[in-house]
C-alpha cells in the first residue's frame, strides 16, 4: 500500500533575501510614512509590508545595487523583525543605569569604566552583544525613525496580552 507523500521530493526553499543599506533605509523610509498603518508594538499588516516589497522591487534607484531575489512580504516582515530586535536592544540599554547612548556615538565606549560596564552587560545579555556590537561608539542611522514608528513601552514578547 502506497503511502502518501512518501516519495514527494522535498521542494527547494527559495534563496534568502538579501539587504543592503540602501534597500534597509528605503524599508524604514517606507514603514515611516506608513506608521499610521502601524498596529500595536510597531507591526504592520501583511498588506503594508507587500507594499514595501514592492515599492523597493521596483525602486528605480535601488535596481542597481540589487543584490539576490526579489523582496517579499515574507522577506519584508523579518528585515522589520530584525529592525525592532536591533531598536529594542538598543531601547534596553539606554534604560539601564549609569550608561550613555545617543545616536551620534552610540554606547561612547571611552575609558576603561565605560568599557566595564560594556562588557558586563553585553556577558549578561548574550543577545544583546550581538545587536549592540555594531554601536560600540558609532550610533544608528535609524533610531530616530524607529522611535517614531514603535511607540514608547509598545508592547512585545511573547505572552503579551
Amino acid at each position: 500500500m502506497a503511502r502518501p507523500g512518501v516519495n514527494v521530493p522535498p521542494q527547494s526553499k527559495a534563496p534568502p533575501a538579501q539587504w543592503n543599506d540602501t534597500e534597509t533605509a528605503t524599508l524604514v523610509d517606507y514603514l515611516y510614512d506608513h506608521r499610521s498603518e502601524a498596529e500595536e508594538g510597531g507591526n504592520f499588516k501583511q498588506q503594508v509590508l507587500s507594499s514595501a516589497a514592492e515599492y523597493i522591487n521596483n525602486h528605480e534607484m535601488l535596481q542597481s545595487t540589487r543584490a539576490g531575489p526579489l523582496k517579499t512580504a515574507k522577506s519584508t516582515r523579518n528585515k522589520w523583525t530584525s529592525l525592532k530586535n536591533t531598536f529594542h536592544a538598543i531601547e534596553k540599554y539606554r534604560n539601564q543605569t549609569g550608561v550613555h547612548w545617543d545616536n551620534e556615538t552610540g554606547g561612547g565606549i571611552e575609558g576603561p569604566s565605560a568599557a566595564t560596564v560594556w562588557t558586563s552587560y553585553t556577558k549578561v545579555f548574550p543577545l544583546a552583544n550581538n545587536l549592540m556590537r555594531l554601536f560600540h561608539n558609532k550610533g544608528w542611522e535609524h533610531y530616530e525613525k524607529m522611535q517614531t514608528i514603535i511607540p514608547f513601552g509598545g508592547t512585545r514578547g511573547r505572552h503579551v496580552f
